[in-house]
């Protein structure tokens, strides 16, 4: 029996779209499930607690990254494989993984039955899947989240976008702050850092491919620093990560590490997988081969 977990929100009601069409697909193929739908924010996490392992083929995500987030932190270290049906704003889990964003064919995917191990990073006692950024990509994510361009956008089937369009929003009044970078020991100070995103995968912001070389079981995180850059330039350099192609700019420095911490001399919006964590902590490390997945 498939464990389905259903965010209906998800993507301004993509969620509730992506699920009617997966009930069709189910019941053509005669495939047994049990169905949960979330109600409230961190309502996936308690829903898995009603989920015994022992009887489950996996637990399926029908939602978003925001989702998917809440489902791993149960899931790491568990028996049970997780499934992905996109139905997001950004989608960048599954944009990194290869899962196709139909129905018929995520489900395909899962319904093959085999999976692969895939590292989980932690900063603090928060487990994310894909990437934690600091400052002004937390920012951003912090306005998006709570934007109307989001919600308009989304029923538009432009969700990504929702991103985009905010960072011109907090461009002009982002402060940035100076930190230090400790990576597997060693020791890198920065001034006047706009960003740090520190990836087990290369996606976030809807298709923005900030850490190019990342990979989810190579043990090991890719750190991207955005410093000393002006905002105008900024602006420039910015189209140039949906290809990878800023990672060779003089402002971007890319570093790699299983151990690594963040200090900056003022406070920083930290977002993980899209959503945001309270950093007490900024000290990251990686689980390898934690989670099974689809």
């Amino acid at each position: 029996m498939y464990h389905i977990i259903v965010n209906k929100m998800a993507g301004n009601g993509k969620g509730f779209r992506m699920w009617k069409e997966t009930e069709k697909f189910l019941e053509k193929k005669s495939v047994t499930y049990h169905v949960f739908f979330t109600e409230y924010a961190g309502h996936a996490g308690e829903l898995l607690e009603k989920i015994e392992e022992n009887f489950s083929h996996g637990v399926v995500v029908v939602g978003g990254d925001g989702t998917i987030h809440e489902v791993v932190n149960k899931l790491v270290h568990k028996r049970v494989a997780l499934g992905i049906i996109p139905a997001g704003s950004g989608n960048d889990l599954a944009r990194s993984l290869g899962v196709p964003f139909d129905v018929e064919g995520a489900w395909s995917r899962i319904l093959k039955g085999s999976y692969h191990f895939i590292d989980v990073p932690k900063v603090g006692k928060e487990h994310y899947i894909s990437i934690a950024g600091l400052g002004f990509d937390g920012k951003v994510a912090e306005v998006t989240n709570r934007s109307r361009s989001k919600r308009l956008l989304n029923k538009l089937g432009l969700g990504g976008l929702s991103y985009v369009l905010n960072i011109f929003s907090v461009l002009f009044t982002y402060q940035p702050a100076d930190v230090s970078v400790e990576v597997d020991g060693r020791i890198d100070k920065f001034e006047d850092v706009w960003l740090i995103a520190v990836a087990n995968l290369p996606y976030y912001g809807g298709g923005i491919m900030i850490c190019p070389e990342a990979s989810g079981d190579d043990g090991v995180l890719d750190i991207c620093v955005v410093s000393g850059i002006g905002r105008w330039e900024l602006l420039f350099v910015f189209p140039l990560a949906f290809k990878g192609r800023h990672i060779k700019h003089r402002n971007v420095t890319m570093l790699r590490g299983s151990s690594i911490k963040v200090s900056p001399n003022a406070p920083m919006v930290m977002q993980c997988d899209g959503e945001i964590v309270p950093n007490g902590t900024t000290d990251f490390s990686v689980e390898e081969k934690a989670l099974k997945i689809f």
